[in-house]
């Protein structure tokens, strides 16, 4: 018996990646910054391929990182937390 997950397609994968990049200019990062260039290209690479992708992107401009997740599987949405970096 199945779990019932099955692999994003590629128009949903383009759709939360869309999401995810619309989050972060509504926070007021602008497109040109280097964070969010790197995270972008992530998601080009993730929306043309069947992988999963989870990591840290830093933002050093705006003093925070974003905790990326790109799941494989349909069961689950592609998610960004912007945190703060913490001051060590």
């Amino acid at each position: 018996m199945g779990n019932g997950k099955q692999i994003k397609t590629k128009e949903d994968r383009l759709k939360e990646g869309i999401a995810i990049l619309k989050q972060l200019r509504d926070a007021g990062v602008k497109e040109h910054s280097l964070g969010y260039l790197d995270l972008k290209t992530k998601i080009s690479e993730w929306v043309n391929s069947e992988n999963s992708w989870d990591g840290t992107i830093d933002f050093n401009e705006y003093g925070r990182v974003a905790d990326v997740e790109l799941p494989r599987y349909d069961n689950k949405a592609a998610g960004i937390n912007f945190k703060v970096r913490k001051a060590f």
